[in-house]
């Protein structure tokens, strides 16, 4: 039996896991019709209105991928691709369409980068609490790392007190993305919780049960909470060390409809525990300090305690440790490969929507490996592992090796930079790899954060110290900002559309201070900022 072409390319449709159709759009008019489709195509349509999503992107001579997210949870992406018609009308241009139901898929990536991004905000937030002598002073620089990596808005913890008869808790740590959250109401702090209606929750917490509200789940008596921190969701966690009741974690988070998942749930439980160890041991530590001159038996019990919490650490320490070299060999060896393999697949010059796809798995696969490297180099700082290969160079030579790698990120914003060399020229003896390494990183966080025509860049000496200096004339940086700039993965008027980890100003200044100088900021709100290197002559 003979089927007409048409039959044929219907035929070899059906075979789609994603709806198939041919559009024919009159060139001068912009009109569509659907002249070929297939079974999947029938059923996805009805998902959208898809004359009116059509009309807007042919009449935009719009064609790039786009995703759907539904009401219903579903994600669609929709897609167009070029199809050669001989046959057809002068007039007319054919293309095919795409819809594709992407929702487990994208759940699945979802699901594990948000898996890998909480794994390394606990690394981290272990990190800064075990270099740290007490944990109220590392405590909310460690919460705001581990907030940084979570879906949740801010980050509480209330110290459980009993004074007396009565059960009261104490602000220890307060914490939250961005100053348009609001933080948890004063009067939870020294107050009893009964008094204050929330007798339910202290009740619950106290026996070790996790709390998870939102507004419409709340007691009346308990309403006044939710609608002072404006919440959505409340995660209330209690924070225990061998069934001793020592304080609340707690996580509010603002955005409508978005419900913690059972799975993620049971993940926040688990930071409780490692952060009832680290309290337990700030107690610990406390009370040895206080009797230890005359509580002789105080002492030897504490200590048996100390090298248990200290097994414990050590413990903890290795994990991370671990977690590190795991993520740096099964991350980065596959990541590379895939970079790699992205770069050498060819594929036909017809096949637009391939190449956009390996487009988006080569640049998701370099912005995922750039902050696995970045994260590495800091623990690597941090830990004193860092290595110096001393040699000696002019300073403006490098200046100018700088100059001519970030030049290509300057011409694609149409920006000059202004480089003035020192008037006096004579050789320091250093690391010329980091200072690269440094004003890499300075130039460029000043051609992202400026739209002015123009950043500048000075070399000089200055009574026997090199001082090389990279000014912007962006927004500026307020006096709390600046206070905040150099702590990890902090970025500042971050719109969501700017790259990067805020890893890069931790990195440079921990790179300064191993040269034995400094990374220094001055800025005002409007007037742009300058930020200056200053290293010794010779490295000592």
């Amino acid at each position: 039996m003979n089927l007409d072409p048409w039959s044929l390319l219907k035929a070899s449709f059906e075979g789609d896991d994603s709806g198939t159709a041919i559009l024919s759009i009159d060139r001068s008019s912009k009109k569509f019709e659907i002249i070929l489709k297939n079974e999947n195509f029938a059923f996805l349509e009805k998902e959208i209105d898809l004359k009116e999503f059509l009309s807007q992107k042919i009449n935009n001579s719009d064609y790039t991928t786009e995703l759907i997210y539904k009401t219903n949870g579903k994600i669609l992406e929709t897609s167009f691709g070029k199809f050669q018609f001989p046959e057809g009308l002068k007039n007319k241009e054919y293309t095919k369409f795409f819809i594709k139901d992407i929702t487990t898929k994208q759940r699945q990536e979802e699901e594990i980068a948000w898996r890998l991004r909480f794994e390394l905000g606990v690394a981290s937030s272990i990190q800064i609490l075990i270099q740290q002598h007490s944990i109220r002073e590392g405590l909310p620089q460690a919460l705001y790392q581990l907030l940084y990596f979570t879906e949740m808005d801010s980050v509480f913890f209330l110290k459980y007190e009993l004074e007396g008869e009565k059960d009261k808790f104490q602000i220890w740590a307060n914490e939250r993305k961005t100053t348009k959250y609001p933080l948890i109401p004063k009067k939870c702090e020294n107050e009893n919780w009964y008094d204050l209606g929330l007798g339910r929750w202290f009740h619950k917490l106290k026996n070790g049960k996790t709390i998870y509200l939102t507004p419409n789940k709340a007691l009346p008596r308990e309403k006044w909470f939710l609608t002072e921190t404006k919440a959505e969701i409340l995660l209330l966690i209690p924070v225990l060390f061998e069934n001793k009741f020592l304080g609340i974690m707690g996580f509010l988070k603002y955005k409508k409809n978005s419900p913690i998942q059972h799975e993620n749930l049971l993940i926040y439980q688990t930071v409780s525990r490692w952060m009832g160890l680290f309290v337990q041991r700030d107690l610990d530590l406390t009370e040895l300090n206080r009797y230890k001159s005359s509580l002789e038996s105080l002492v030897l019990e504490r200590t048996l305690a100390l090298t248990k919490t200290k097994e414990e650490l050590e413990r903890a320490y290795k994990a991370k440790t671990e977690f590190l070299a795991h993520m740096s060999h099964e991350l980065r060896t596959p990541l590379n490969s895939i970079i790699g393999f992205s770069k050498l697949i060819q594929l036909p010059e017809t096949d637009e929507t391939g190449k956009e796809y390996l487009n988006y798995i080569y640049t998701g696969g370099t912005r995922l490996l750039n902050m696995i490297n970045e994260i590495l180099n800091l623990m690597k700082i941090e830990s004193g592992q860092i290595k110096i290969q001393i040699t000696t160079f002019r300073p403006e030579d490098i200046c100018r090796q700088t100059l001519e790698l970030i030049q290509p990120q300057a011409n694609a914003k149409k920006m000059e930079i202004r480089f003035r060399p020192p008037i006096e020229s004579k050789p320091v003896t250093s690391d010329s790899g980091k200072i690269l390494q440094i004003l890499l990183n300075l130039l460029s966080n000043a051609i992202k954060y400026t739209n002015h025509p123009y950043i500048e860049l000075d070399c000089e000496w200055i009574d026997g110290s090199l001082e090389i200096s990279v000014r912007d004339f962006g927004p500026g940086i307020s006096i709390d900002d600046q206070n905040r700039i150099f702590h990890t993965f902090t970025r500042l008027n971050d719109d969501g559309n700017i790259e990067g980890t805020g890893l890069g100003l931790t990195i440079s200044q921990g790179l300064a201070i191993r040269l034995g100088g400094t990374l220094e900021l001055q800025s005002q709100l409007g007037q742009g900022s300058v930020f200056k290197l200053k290293l010794p002559e010779i490295i000592k």
